[in-house]
């Protein structure tokens, strides 16, 4: 099956995916995906911690993650940034 441009990106696990800060662009926040169902993902923040996310859907047509809660400027990591 070829993948579309409209295709729902979702969460894989296993997967590391990033994002830049909105205040600094030298700034990137990593996370892997270590388990997911279908309302949350469970991720390794890199320094040994865990957490359980609630998934959303954003404007790009894919999951969104808010890692570090929601406020102002706050990191949103979605599935289209996958990187490894």
């Amino acid at each position: 099956m070829k993948s579309t441009e409209n295709e729902y990106k979702k969460f894989e696990v296993g997967r590391t995916y990033a994002t830049r800060s909105v205040c600094n662009s030298e700034c990137i926040f990593k996370i892997t995906i270590i388990k997911r169902t279908e309302k949350t993902v469970t991720i390794d923040e890199g320094n040994g911690k865990t957490k359980r996310c609630k998934i959303y859907t954003d404007m790009r047509n894919a999951e969104a993650i808010y890692p570090y809660g929601i406020y102002s400027m706050c990191p949103i990591i979605d599935a289209s940034e996958k990187i490894a």
